[in-house]
């Protein structure tokens, strides 16, 4: 597959936007019924907790993957979803990322992507790239 298609292919996906994302979803094609911790999964993936829970938040939101909602157990049953509407892309760019070299080529065409908004739509820039807001005096009855 070109890097043209696969950039096709993250494109009509849309939700993909990183490694962690993709690994992630490595991971639950592999093992489609997963019952296990996030700590577990974590350390299965290579990626710290926040990240990883992050990138399952984006993949349950695109309906790619369900988590059991039982909140009083800490591990969850995660079951990736055969049925999701994207499911025809995601089954062509998994079949190109199983094997190592198709991965490398996901991971390239995941780096020059602009980045996807997380955290509630907004795209938090780094500290020292901040700059401070205008102040302004406001005149009452101007």
């Amino acid at each position: 597959m070109t890097p043209k298609q696969i950039g096709d292919l993250l494109d009509r996906i849309g939700c993909l936007s990183d490694q962690c994302d993709l690994d992630l979803l490595l991971f639950f094609y592999r093992h489609p019924r997963a019952f296990l911790i996030s700590e577990r999964l974590a350390q299965y993936v290579g990626y710290d907790l926040p990240q990883v829970a992050q990138s399952l938040d984006i993949l349950i939101t695109a309906g790619l993957l369900r988590r059991s909602p039982n909140a009083t157990h800490p591990a969850q049953l995660y079951v990736l979803a055969r049925g999701s509407p994207l499911g025809g892309w995601v089954s062509s760019l998994l079949r190109v990322a199983e094997k190592r070299e198709g991965r490398l080529a996901v991971i390239q065409a995941l780096k020059q992507r602009p980045p996807l908004r997380r955290s509630g739509g907004v795209e938090s820039e780094p500290v020292a790239d901040a700059q401070p807001a205008p102040h302004t005096r406001e005149v009452p009855n101007a």
